[in-house]
């Protein structure tokens, strides 16, 4: 059980991530292709980290 609530932590920040890179892309559209990047690498993170919740048995 304590693998799965390190992933859950750390799902948590991915998602807190996107919310952070989204924001920033709102407000800095002149870093348009550095942003949209950073939160696509980010729900990539985020898709791995749930299929592994969902490998351990959540």
């Amino acid at each position: 059980m304590i693998d799965i609530e390190v992933l859950r932590l750390a799902l948590a920040k991915e998602e807190d991530a996107i919310k952070v890179y989204q924001k920033l892309l709102a407000e800095h559209p002149n870093l348009k292709d550095l942003l949209y990047l950073l939160v696509t690498e980010e729900q990539k993170h985020k898709v791995l980290i749930e299929k592994k919740i969902v490998e351990l048995g959540d």
